[in-house]
């Protein structure tokens, strides 16, 4: 019965590869764990927001986001782009990258660490004790975390996308979380909300790490020579994107304060956890692209674009029918964040030339990744920047979502513009 079960499913997976274009068995098997891992995630994470909504003040949520954001802007100047050397590398056979990317990544983080402590200094000498030792600490154990986190991509490379649900989707997100549910419960302080989630995910990813290195026990010997200077190039262009990634922390803390930037984090938290599924998507779709050629890709990208389309277009429309009573049941204090993630939903229908994206990374198209994250980047920066000043939180959110549109539209151009070259 399972056997006739499986083999009709495999048979219906092969007849949808005529409209997909896609390999619809390798996908599902992919998503299966994607979903397994994402289902853990978005669980944990949920109980976790319904506690922050109901037991922690709005203004030391705020303050713990600042902390995390501050120390996650500092790391824009570390090798950023290293785990995606590191996937291309691996996936290439080049096993040694996992170890080599570890200790390259401490040997660049040495700017993280010093702009943690100058920032800890400035706070220092303006009385903020809570707000230096939360960014000193972080500083300090971020670049150990990114280091540890090449782990989760050398898996990607290697497709073991059931490890990659199990160790980073389940053990991490428990254990990262729980330490994190237990502290709001015992010191609800923003200096130990930010040690805990900082101590706890260096802890837990580096306890999957040596796990991982033992079960696969990679050949230190076989690196890329050419990891370091793609990695340095990434690295580069994501300079400006990481800071325009997290400067939206910054700007709403300082410009409007702590409580309406936690409200922010509500609002945009629930269409944020698309990114998880989109994210093992794209990273499939890389793995494929790797060892495929040009005509193949092309052929089945329209297909995706449209899938894609279809699926976001029906998942906006239900987020927003939805949103006021899903945050009535749970987020009854932040009811004034609807609005907000309401229009924030919009941003999602951007994800149909996620394949594009994925094509530039897999084909190592440098000078297109260049041109779209300085000009995505530089675009967000200033909209967002003019958006807080003006128009406050509502203005960061509508700055985010041209900023979305703008970058998804750019990508496809440049996407395009690479057949005709």
């Amino acid at each position: 019965m399972i056997a006739k079960a499986k083999e009709k499913a495999h048979a219906a997976l092969r007849w949808s590869e005529r409209y997909t274009k896609t390999d619809m068995i390798y996908l599902a098997g992919g998503q299966f764990w994607a979903i397994i891992g994402q289902v853990v995630s978005s669980v944990t994470v949920f109980i976790f927001a319904i506690i922050v909504a109901r037991y922690l003040p709005k203004d030391v949520y705020g303050e713990y986001k600042y902390i995390i954001g501050v120390v996650a802007l500092l790391s824009s100047f570390s090798l950023t782009g290293l785990s995606t050397a590191v996937f291309q590398s691996a996936a290439s056979g080049f096993d040694g990258s996992l170890h080599e990317g570890f200790w390259q990544n401490i040997k660049w983080s040495v700017l993280v660490f010093l702009g943690a402590f100058g920032l800890a200094a400035y706070y220092f000498t303006q009385g903020d004790h809570i707000l230096a030792y939360g960014v000193l600490i972080g500083g300090t154990l971020s670049p150990l975390l990114a280091s540890a986190n090449l782990i989760a991509a050398f898996l990607n490379a290697k497709k073991d996308f059931r490890r990659t649900a199990l160790y980073i989707g389940v053990i991490e997100t428990l254990l990262s979380s729980g330490a994190l549910i237990i502290t709001i419960f015992l010191a609800p302080n923003p200096l130990t909300l930010a040690t805990v989630y900082f101590l706890g995910n260096t802890l837990a990813t580096l306890w999957i790490y040596r796990r991982i290195a033992a079960i696969y026990q990679p050949d230190h010997v076989k690196t890329d020579p050419g990891m370091m200077t793609y990695a340095k190039h990434l690295s580069a262009m994501g300079i400006l994107s990481t800071i325009a990634a997290n400067i939206d922390q910054v700007l709403l803390f300082h410009f409007v304060g702590p409580v309406q930037l936690a409200i922010y984090n509500f609002a945009t938290a629930i269409p944020d956890q698309t990114k998880g599924p989109l994210n093992m998507f794209n990273t499939m779709t890389q793995a494929k692209f790797v060892d495929r050629t040009d005509k193949e890709v092309r052929t089945g990208m329209r297909n995706k674009i449209f899938w894609l389309a279809l699926s976001s277009t029906l998942f906006v429309a239900l987020y927003i029918l939805l949103a006021p009573y899903f945050f009535a049941i749970f987020f009854p204090k932040y009811m004034e964040a609807v609005f907000y993630s309401q229009i924030y939903a919009i941003s999602i229908l951007t994800v149909i030339f996620t394949p594009a994206a994925s094509y530039l990374i897999a084909k190592k198209k440098v000078r297109e990744q260049y041109v779209n994250n300085i000009a995505v980047s530089l675009f967000q920066i200033g909209s967002m920047v003019i958006g807080v000043i003006g128009w406050g939180l509502l203005g960061l959110v509508i700055a985010r979502i041209a900023t979305r549109f703008f970058g998804s539209s750019l990508v496809y151009l440049l996407y395009a513009r690479t057949s005709n070259t």
